[in-house]
């Protein structure tokens, strides 16, 4: 294999700056890097935010992105209820949980990571914020009646393949282990207590 001039002095510089960005991870992914390299990259940082997404260029940025996920939800639960049963109902369950999740994973990993407290500070109370709106999504009555509605539609889980089926199972246990079944009065004191316990 024969590498030209230009390749060569590319992949040199390319582990130059490994090594000289080398700090305390070892590894040269982008998370990585992204902790390593302290305060070279911070005008980096507040152009393109973290992982590059703009929004995260500050502390700040979690609740634009708590906000825009939380304005997702709400929609998909809308749509979750009000479509008639059939695959895009599991669809709508999975969109609305990976728009939860992405953001709550995220900020799950800043504030365990991140160098600065300002970006851990925000990320916990992000994480707790999406959290409360995942346990109340969990003990939905509606949202639970349309996932419901499909399961019990025998006509309906024949045109569904395994896989669709399986994740329709498992997002209605889901709401049974959140106590969905029982009366409302239970479903607060779990609830309550939940809060009390995790945060």
């Amino acid at each position: 294999m024969v590498f030209s001039d230009a390749r060569l002095a590319a992949v040199a510089a390319a582990l130059a700056r490994a090594l000289l960005y080398r700090r305390s991870v070892n590894t040269w992914s982008a998370v990585g890097a992204a902790f390593n390299v302290q305060h070279q990259r911070f005008e980096h940082l507040q152009k393109n935010g973290l992982f590059g997404v703009s929004e995260l260029s500050g502390p700040a940025g979690f609740q634009m992105a708590q906000h825009q996920a939380l304005r997702e939800a709400e929609f998909l639960v809308h749509e979750a209820c009000t479509h008639p049963p059939g695959a895009v109902t599991v669809e709508t369950f999975d969109q609305l949980s990976d728009r939860l999740c992405r953001v709550a994973d995220l900020a799950d990993f800043i504030k365990a990571a991140h160098p600065d407290a300002a970006f851990r500070e925000v990320a916990e109370r992000t994480c707790v914020k999406i959290g409360t709106v995942v346990e109340k999504l969990n003990t939905n009555v509606d949202l639970c009646q349309s996932l419901k509605n499909l399961l019990e539609n025998e006509a309906v889980l024949a045109t569904l393949d395994s896989d669709t089926r399986r994740v329709a199972e498992l997002f209605m246990f889901d709401f049974e282990i959140s106590g969905i079944h029982l009366d409302e009065s239970k479903v607060r004191t779990i609830l309550k207590t939940q809060n009390t316990s995790t945060f």
